[in-house]
This record gives C-alpha cells, structure tokens and sequence, in this order.
C-alpha cells in the first residue's frame, strides 16, 4: 500500500514540475542534440527469384475428367485444408503440394483399383488457393488471387495502392510505402515497396501463394494537433513546416480556452519522448522564431487555467497504445501537469 502511494505521489510530482522544467522549443529540430531522427533502414533486395512450378493448393477448385470404356466428367471437385481431393470412387487423394501431372498420376493410382485403364485429366478452374493478402492501409485490403507471373507492384495495384484520405482538401497518403513488409513463410522478405513500384527487379519480386502485404498507416509522417484548437486533427507533414502554419490549419487556439503562453510539442518516441513548451503569444507578437516541426511531432495546446493529466489521456488515448501504462501516465504529465 505505501509503495503504491509513493508511486501514485512521485508522478504527481511530476505532473507538478513539468509546466516549469520543460525546455523551449528549438527553432528546428536538429537545434537540440537530445533529439536525433530514426536512421533509415536500406533493405537489399533478393538477387535470386526463381519461378515456382504450379501446384495444387488447399482451396483450389479443379475439373476431373476421366476417361476409359466410359467418359466421366467431375466440376467442382475442391482440394480442402489437409490437400486432399475427394475422387468419386476412389476417395480422398493427396493433391496438395503437386504439379497437376503429379496430382493425374496419384488420381490415376487411385482409380486403377477398380479401373486398370483408366486415366485422369485435371484442370484447374479456380485458383482460389493460390491467393495473398494486402492488409494495413491499402485502398482495398483482402485475399488476391495470385496468377502465374505477378510480382510485388501487381499484388500493390490490386489491392488499389496505399490508402488516401481528404485532409484540408489535399490529398494525403495514408498508407506508409517506405514501412511496407512483404511476410512469406513467417519472414519479412527485405524489398523495398517504392523500389519495387519502381520496377527495381531486385525488389519487384514474384508473389507466392500465401504472402502478405502489410502496408502500414504514416502515423510517423503526420503532425497531430490536440487539445484546445478549432478542429483537432492529423496534417501531413512536409519538409520544413512550422507551427503557425499547422495551428493556422487545425483552426487556431481556441482563444476562451486555450493558453497562447504554453503550448506543448511531443517529439520522438513516445517511450522516451522529447516535450518543448513555446508560446503563440511570442510568436505571433515577433519575441520568438517560428518552430520548425518534425515528422510525428504531437502538437497540444493546453487549457487557459489548467491542463489535467486526464485532458491529455482521452485526447492521445486513440493514437498512443503503450504495455506499460504508467508510462502513459508519466508522459501525460510531462505534458499536461495536474
């Protein structure tokens, strides 16, 4: 109990202090050496991608004929989840895995027990198994059907390319290209989804059945705008925007509420995160430069009389989602104060 009230006592303590120990915000991000940008990630590519035999897989619709004193035709046969394709007479046959001279041969096996002459002729109708998945924020995330030949930029254009929304009426990506990962067998397959819409043979490599495309959204490309403004919201972030103009965009402080003395800046990761404090007033009246934001940056502008630790939770709640919550409770405070 004591040390649950220590605890509960030390973060209010630091809810406290934060408003009087929070540095100024610098001009430009790289104005602060505590503050360093993520390094970038070069994936290499594959400098070998073989083509792939088609095989039967598990969903895969097929046609049987067989023919011997007698013609039989058999649509819609189905290879199901173990691989196997239920054959009039001869019952289950393990197709899964093989070509379809492999899957004749094993049908053509089956048969013979009771038709010694018999032989078998597979077609596939449906491909139906051999599909991959787009997921994440793409334009249509699902199942696509992977034909012989698709690569990577194909499966991306299926899926209807990254994912757009309307912000301030300009269009935004909101699917992250540069943080895609293609997963095959468990792995992430080191491509690159802009070198590979590129073209970049090395990255635009053949899709399998069974890949993923996980395109995630740019949460790290955009600046948001919290708290007492007109319009809280995501602005996408370009090189070299400042405050003014994002505050400008989100429809200003809300000047019966919000504290042009104390507005918060959120930087890095929000683990360890970087908080700057600057003033509007000093901006706008010319007693300070512009603030030049970062990619991610959280923008929170604070209550005229107070900003409560549970003003900042319910505003970052849809947006931050950390393990350790007194964590989040530690970062609220560096932001809000109690």
């Amino acid at each position: 109990m004591r040390r649950g009230t220590a605890l509960v006592l030390s973060i209010a303590l630091i809810s406290a202090c934060a408003r009087n120990r929070l540095t100024k915000a610098p001009t430009v991000p790289g104005d602060d050496p505590a503050f360093s940008a993520p390094e970038e990630v070069v994936l290499r590519g594959l400098e070998s991608d073989p083509p792939e035999a088609l095989a039967l897989l598990p969903g895969d619709v097929v046609q049987l004929t067989t023919v011997s004193a007698k013609t039989q035709t058999f649509d819609g046969l189905i290879v199901d989840a173990m691989g196997s394709l239920h054959v009039p007479l001869a019952g289950d046959i393990q197709v899964g895995g093989k070509s379809l001279s492999q899957a004749e041969k094993a049908v053509e096996r089956g048969l013979r027990q009771y038709d010694r002459f018999v032989r078998a002729n597979l077609i596939i109708t449906k491909l139906d198994g051999h599909s991959a998945s787009a997921v994440g924020a793409v334009t249509t995330p699902g199942r696509i059907q992977v034909s012989p030949g698709m690569r990577l930029a194909d499966l991306l254009a299926e899926a209807g390319g990254p994912a757009r929304s309307i912000s301030q009426e300009v269009p935004t990506l909101v699917g992250n290209l540069d943080l895609a990962r293609l997963v095959r067998n468990g792995e992430t397959v080191p491509v690159s989804l802009p070198l590979a819409a590129k073209g970049d043979p090395k990255h635009n490599i053949r899709v399998r059945a069974g890949d993923q495309l996980y395109v995630p959204p740019v949460t790290e490309m955009l600046i948001m705008v919290l708290g007492d403004v007109g319009t809280p919201q995501p602005i996408a972030y370009r090189n070299g925007i400042r405050l003014t103009e994002v505050l400008a965009r989100a429809g200003g402080i809300v000047t019966s509420r919000g504290d042009r003395k104390d507005i918060r800046i959120v930087r890095g990761p929000l683990r360890e995160p970087q908080v700057y404090t600057t003033s509007w007033k000093d901006l706008t009246g010319g007693d300070a430069t512009d603030v030049e934001l970062a990619p991610g940056d959280i923008i929170y502008v604070t209550k005229a009389w107070y900003a409560s630790t549970a003003d900042v939770l319910n505003a970052l709640a849809p947006l931050i989602a950390l393990a350790n919550s007194f964590a989040i409770l530690a970062i609220a405070g560096a932001i809000g104060g109690n």
